[in-house]
């Protein structure tokens, strides 16, 4: 079963954030049909999304967190939510390359000429966005670059996915210096970066529980809350129609006159909505009423 840990790390000079996410990747890998390499990028960024949602503190606050490399994958979108839950996806969901060793090429595929941006809703005017030029394409590199250099928290990010003909293993782990932090604790934490490289292998072997002793048992842990990350898509037609309805009477009557209704596809599930002419007849209804009009 998948879970979260917020951890404390050395008498609250670090903490840490680690996932097993085996099931939510599972989950995406087959709602989008994904080849090896592009459940990789997709569920590694899941992961990273799911722990960075879980941190924030309002029940309605979100996160959307979007890599374009300029590789042959396309963007790499996350969404995720304060309880954890996470909704993604690929541009290509069919790309395949050749492995670097025995690794798959998720950087090449990914690319690096590009930017990882992350943007937080806080229910304030405006959100938070911070972005950062990609790394490597591997993704963990990047969100380690994009805590350090836009959120000024020095963090080491491990990400991983085993992938044969379903997902075998998936996690992640986040470790991250707090204010005060000395001199000795950020050097065991430095030390220590060797161990956190094969997640998903050690996923695979110990699951989450037997994980926190694995890497952590150093580092005097000491586990603080659990959560159950998931992968949720919550489209609904209401949501649909308001987005309908925020394109504007033009674009409305064009799809009653011309197309005699739409089929809009959810990116994040692959569920299509079939509204008839009749039906965006009464959506521009109420959006020359003022009835409906914001999303």
């Amino acid at each position: 079963m998948d879970g979260l840990y917020h951890i404390s790390l050395l008498n609250g000079q670090a903490r840490a954030l680690l996932i097993e996410g085996t099931e939510l990747v599972e989950r995406a890998r087959n709602l989008h049909k994904l080849s090896r390499t592009a459940t990789a990028a997709l569920g590694r960024t899941l992961m990273a999304a799911s722990m960075m949602g879980s941190m924030l503190k309002g029940e309605n606050e979100s996160l959307t967190t979007t890599i374009k490399g300029g590789g042959p994958i396309g963007s790499v979108v996350a969404v995720a939510k304060a309880d954890a839950s996470v909704k993604g996806y690929v541009g290509n969901p069919e790309i395949e390359l050749p492995r670097v060793g025995k690794k798959l090429a998720v950087g090449q595929a990914v690319g690096r000429e590009g930017k990882l941006t992350v943007v937080k809703d806080l229910g304030l005017r405006d959100p938070y966005v911070g972005q950062v030029n990609l790394v490597s394409g591997e993704i963990a590199e990047d969100f380690a670059m994009y805590f350090t250099a836009s959120e000024q928290v020095n963090s080491l990010v491990s990400l991983g996915v085993l992938v044969g003909e379903t997902v075998e293993a998936a996690g992640g782990l986040i470790v991250q210096m707090l204010p005060g932090a000395s001199e000795a604790a950020i050097q065991s934490v430095e030390n220590s970066a060797g161990m956190f490289m094969d997640i998903s292998g050690t996923m695979r072997e110990y699951h989450l529980k037997g994980a926190v002793e694995q890497l952590l048992s150093h580092l005097q842990p000491e586990i603080l809350l659990e959560v159950y990350p998931r992968y949720n898509c919550d489209c609904t037609r209401e949501r649909v129609e308001r987005a309908l309805i925020s394109l504007g009477r033009e674009e409305l009557e064009a799809m009653i006159c011309e197309d005699h209704g739409a089929k809009v596809d959810c990116h994040f599930c692959n569920k299509r909505y079939i509204f008839s002419e009749d039906a965006l007849k009464g959506l521009l209804e109420n959006a020359t009423s003022g009835g409906k009009h914001d999303i």
